[in-house]
């Protein structure tokens, strides 16, 4: 029996996970243990195991292999992407087996497949399945809820987050991309594409997309990750709004006029304007045109790849949202999420690892004691706020403005 199972230890980002969870200052709390599919090259990559780390060899297509490695632990950390091929077995061992899930997923079409074949058993055996505890998509749902709790809580308007960020791209990710292209069906595209697919409860109309957007003086174009943030973030409202009609003291909802918006900064309007043209140039030409997408999957970093180590210290991000309330005279909340390290693996590893780690040993908020396919907030609450605060690669700021302009003022800073 281990209480955190790494799975898909020897990925690219699998290997950071495992090392965060293994040199975590918590370990002498929990007990751990690896699954593989090849033990020879677990033992080149360098991780700190020793004798207490139990390690497991299987591919997640054995299913009876899946089952009695989910079986003997308590919280499963999944990074065998692309998840559409990689990740159902793994969810549907964990919904069976009440056994708790976390992953590096940002693939909506395929959480809204999972949400549909396994949210009710979930909730039977309160398993508590969450997916997106990456870069995507805890930054976005985070300045939410922080936000939500800045204003008090009051029913929130329109929020719109800047989204920077300077690091490489895991090959896990680019074959996520060319999985969704190639492999989901048609259908379920365009089904988990319509605004706020991922909610139990239908909410405002989302802003129509923009080639320029605005957020006071920072300007920026469309961010590639964007639309997936969002329908996150709006499962978060819609999971909060159904608990309070269920009578569940799930605690606030976000209000029937809340939108959420990203874009990715640029230094003006301009180059805004062009990187949107860009990049749904590029998207429309990888999606529709066969031959260029063979030679992109040839040239671009592949599964099992990323970024250079010694890149890997010199990324970042930054998170700026601005969230107005829903109130006769409006205010505004700020939030501020910086991080140091490359977005989509070591700062990943934080934040996956941490999640795990909040549901092993935090007391977890009253949503998710009835398990299902949740969020990261609707499931960790404060306690992944809390838990990225105390690391030394985050800051995080939050409070009251007078508009999207101005500084957090100290007085001001609830955070």
């Amino acid at each position: 029996m281990v209480d955190i199972l790494v799975i898909g230890a020897t990925g690219f980002c699998g290997r950071h996970a495992a090392r965060y969870i293994l040199e975590h200052p918590e370990r002498p709390k929990y007990s751990v243990g690896l699954a593989v599919r090849s033990r020879t090259k677990l033992s080149v990559i360098g991780l700190p195991i020793d004798d207490s780390v139990q390690i497991s060899e299987f591919d997640v297509f054995d299913e009876q292999a899946v089952e009695l490695a989910v079986k003997q632990a308590k919280v499963v950390l999944n990074c065998t992407g692309p998840f559409w091929h990689y990740g159902t077995p793994v969810v549907r061992a964990c919904a069976r087996n009440g056994v708790h899930y976390v992953d590096i997923t940002g693939e909506t079409p395929w959480i809204f497949d999972i949400i549909r074949r396994f949210d009710y058993l979930a909730t039977k055996t309160h398993a508590i399945i969450v997916p997106c505890c990456g870069l995507d998509s805890i930054p976005s749902d985070a300045v939410v809820h922080l936000a939500s709790r800045t204003l008090d809580h009051v029913p929130l308007g329109a929020s719109t987050t800047s989204a920077g960020l300077h690091g490489g791209v895991p090959g896990g990710t680019i074959a996520s991309f060319i999985a969704a292209v190639e492999d989901v069906p048609r259908n379920l595209l365009a089904l988990s594409a319509c605004d706020w697919a991922l909610s139990p409860v239908l909410g405002a109309r989302s802003p129509r997309p923009r080639l320029v957007y605005r957020l006071g003086r920072l300007c920026g174009g469309i961010f590639i990750f964007g639309g997936g943030n969002r329908a996150l973030v709006q499962r978060t409202a819609g999971l909060l709004a159904l608990a309070r009609l269920g009578g569940v003291d799930a605690g606030p909802v976000y209000g029937p006029a809340f939108t959420y918006t990203e874009f990715m900064p640029t230094p003006n309007a301009i180059s805004a304007f062009f990187l949107s043209l860009a990049l749904a140039a590029a998207i429309a030409t990888l999606a529709f045109i066969a031959p260029v997408r063979r030679l992109f999957k040839r040239l671009v970093t592949q599964p099992g790849s990323g970024p250079a180590y010694g890149t890997l210290e010199q990324g970042g991000m930054e998170y700026i949202n601005v969230t107005t309330s829903d109130e006769p005279s409006p205010r505004y909340a700020k939030t501020i999420i910086k991080a140091r390290g490359d977005p989509g693996t070591l700062l990943t590893a934080v934040m996956v690892g941490e999640s795990a780690l909040a549901l092993l040993l935090d007391k977890l908020p009253p949503l998710a004691a009835g398990g299902g396919v949740l969020t990261p907030i609707a499931a960790l609450g404060d306690n992944i706020i809390r838990r990225l605060e105390t690391n030394e690669r985050f800051e995080i700021t939050t409070g009251i403005v007078n508009g999207p302009d101005d500084d957090i003022a100290e007085s001001r800073k609830t955070r």
